[in-house]
């Protein structure tokens, strides 16, 4: 499902920029009449993780770099790839494993911006379980294969000196079906970043263990090379945005709350400050790609594709467009 926000801002009327990417982007695009550049920027989760798009779109900041934005929500990060593809988005945001794998395979993307560099995943346990080595044997709920709760299980399990074939892992597809099996006793645990999966709280579950001190590549900025190429000057805008952004949300405390609580559809003032408080750990202070998480990325998903990854990360890595 699709929701715009479109912003807008007076520049010099007539600029044109070329939206350039495989298939149908192709073709030039002039700005609209008030001078701003349009863009679609996908993301891939509904939580509280992306409040700098949210905040960029409600507050100003890509209207005040010139910048008319439709954010899109994809359905998980598997589509991030495909939507980037297939020019449905041009900017894509999500677990850095699945562009990664995509650049093994020859697909021409580059990395311009990070927002979260860590984990934003937190566990919740029926009460019975005290530690992670009490999940033993038991099920885990996540959300789908290849999404960030995917790695996360594993990276969880591993730090505690367990296997991935400890547990049994549910994909349920969507948070509030990880919620309605942790409620209903069909799981023992389940993992999600706040505040959606907070909610299991109120029925009597735990929070078992935070991940937010875990290296993580999730908010990995991907663009096609060519789009890049020809629409420097939209990533620019975009990255500019992106760094304000990040620092917005660290200063305005009550107006990312109000943010998490629209975007992520949880209406509780206790829950999204839970939530905002817990990402302070998680963004970003920059949007500067680094290159040892994009290497996290490309050996993880040559492990998952029994391949090898390349030895030069970093040409595809662009952090030019940021400036201090």
């Amino acid at each position: 499902m699709r929701t715009r926000f479109w912003t807008s801002v007076a520049v010099a009327a007539g600029l044109v920029v070329s939206l350039a990417a495989c298939g149908k982007g192709t073709g030039t695009v002039t700005a609209d009449a008030s001078g701003a550049l349009p863009v679609k920027i996908g993301y891939t989760a509904p939580g509280a993780g992306y409040s700098d798009l949210y905040t960029a779109a409600d507050y100003g900041i890509f209207a005040k770099h010139g910048l008319k934005v439709e954010l899109v929500r994809l359905n998980d990060s598997s589509q991030l790839v495909a939507g980037l593809a297939s020019d449905s988005v041009q900017i894509g945001v999500g677990v850095a494993q699945d562009t990664a794998a995509a650049i093994m395979k020859g697909t021409e993307l580059r990395y311009v911006a990070m927002s979260e560099p860590h984990y934003n995943l937190e566990m919740w346990a029926s009460p019975d379980i005290k530690t992670p080595a009490d999940l033993k044997g038991k099920k885990v709920a996540i959300s789908s294969p290849g999404a960030q709760s995917d790695y996360g299980l594993t990276a969880l399990l591993e730090s505690n000196g367990m296997k991935r074939s400890d547990v049994t892992a549910v994909f349920v597809k969507s948070i509030p079906a990880e919620v309605a099996a942790l409620g209903s006793g069909a799981v023992s645990a389940i993992l999600t970043q706040p505040p959606n999966g907070t909610e299991s709280r109120e029925k009597g579950a735990v929070r078992l263990a935070s991940l937010a001190n875990l290296q993580f590549p999730l908010g990995a900025y991907t663009v096609q090379a060519k789009y890049l190429q020809n629409n420097r000057e939209v990533v620019k805008r975009f990255v500019a945005a992106e760094a304000e952004a990040l620092q917005y949300i660290r200063s305005h405390e009550p107006e990312t709350i109000t943010a998490i609580q629209k975007y992520s559809g949880v209406q509780s003032p206790e829950l999204a400050k839970y939530a905002y408080d817990f990402f302070l750990d998680v963004w970003a202070k920059t949007p500067v790609v680094e290159e040892k998480v994009i290497r996290q990325a490309f050996d993880e998903a040559a492990q998952a594709g029994k391949t090898t990854a390349p030895q030069d990360v970093a040409k595809y890595i662009d952090n030019s467009m940021y400036t201090p």
